[in-house]
């Protein structure tokens, strides 16, 4: 007869998830915690400016012109950046300008990384009439001068947030499509793609399911420079007359303005612009932080 098997106790081995990964190595990651504190400091900021602004930044005071800021001679909390040309609070515009700088950043990011994003995976996946169209587009696309475009259709459709917005957003999509369309053939070469064609599964399965989840690491990475380029393109825009129009404030428009002052109140200028340098700096902190922390290799 025989005997019954004898019991062995295996321990079974948790294998962290990639999630999990890229959570560890964030913690040690000083580039990636820079730009997340950076860009976090700015959407609070653009958030919260109501609440945080010490005065109305349209509010102008002709008697209140020029006002030194809080570290120069005569100086005064009660306008901690010194005022504009027009008597306007300086910092008060500069936390009101956030929120056109936040919006234009992320939203023309979004709204490219969708369009973009949706027409490479559809080329990359599909191939063959599709892939060549989604080709074509982006030929087209690349063959146009970005900003000499963005000019004329804000010289034509206005300098409202939405149209400025809109605009960028149309003008950035190609990048998201090059780099989706060709993480989708490189995901669509390996077998698990086969074999969940194999068992059935619908295509609209596999693209949200299996596709996408393996190529979104590249589509932010994406994001984040096409943010940080959407914020420089509505800056200059607006330094230049043809973006977000005067009183609204926006750090394009503060740099614009102090043009006239920049010898006698050099600080007028040198804020807003270091503002969109730290900014910019940070966005790229992050994307680059992103980039490394969950990369397969565990790059640091």
């Amino acid at each position: 007869m025989a005997s019954a098997p004898t019991a062995t106790n295996t321990q079974e081995m948790d294998y962290p998830s990639p999630w999990q990964n890229a959570w560890e190595r964030s913690k040690t990651h000083i580039g990636l915690q820079i730009g997340f504190s950076i860009v976090l400091l700015a959407a609070l900021a653009a958030i919260f400016a109501p609440l945080i602004a010490p005065a109305d930044p349209y509010a102008q005071s002709l008697t209140s012109r020029l006002l030194p800021a809080v570290w120069q001679p005569n100086g005064s909390w009660d306008h901690i950046l010194g005022t504009d040309a027009y008597g306007r609070d300086v910092l008060s515009r500069l936390l009101y300008g956030t929120q056109v700088t936040m919006i234009v950043g992320f939203g023309a990011a979004v709204v490219s990384g969708i369009v973009g994003s949706v027409l490479g995976i559809l080329g990359g996946y599909f191939g063959g009439k599709v892939d060549a169209v989604v080709i074509f587009l982006i030929n087209v696309k690349l063959a146009m001068p970005g900003v000499l475009i963005a000019l004329s259709l804000v010289s034509i459709f206005g300098g409202s947030l939405i149209s400025i917005t809109v605009i960028l957003a149309l003008l950035f999509w190609d990048r998201f499509a090059v780099v989706a369309r060709t993480a989708t053939q490189q995901v669509c070469a390996n077998e698990y793609i086969a074999a969940a064609e194999c068992v059935g599964a619908s295509r609209t399965w596999i693209i949200f399911r299996e596709i996408l989840p393996n190529i979104a690491n590249q589509i932010i990475i994406i994001g984040s420079l096409e943010m940080a380029i959407a914020i420089l393109v509505e800056a200059a825009l607006s330094f230049l007359g043809l973006g977000i129009q005067p009183p609204t404030p926006s750090w394009g428009i503060l740099v614009s303005e102090a043009r006239a002052f920049m010898f006698l109140k050099p600080h007028l200028i040198v804020i807003p612009g270091m503002a969109i340098f730290i900014l910019v700096i940070g966005i790229n902190l992050l994307g680059d932080g992103i980039r490394d922390v969950t990369a397969p290799q565990g790059r640091n």
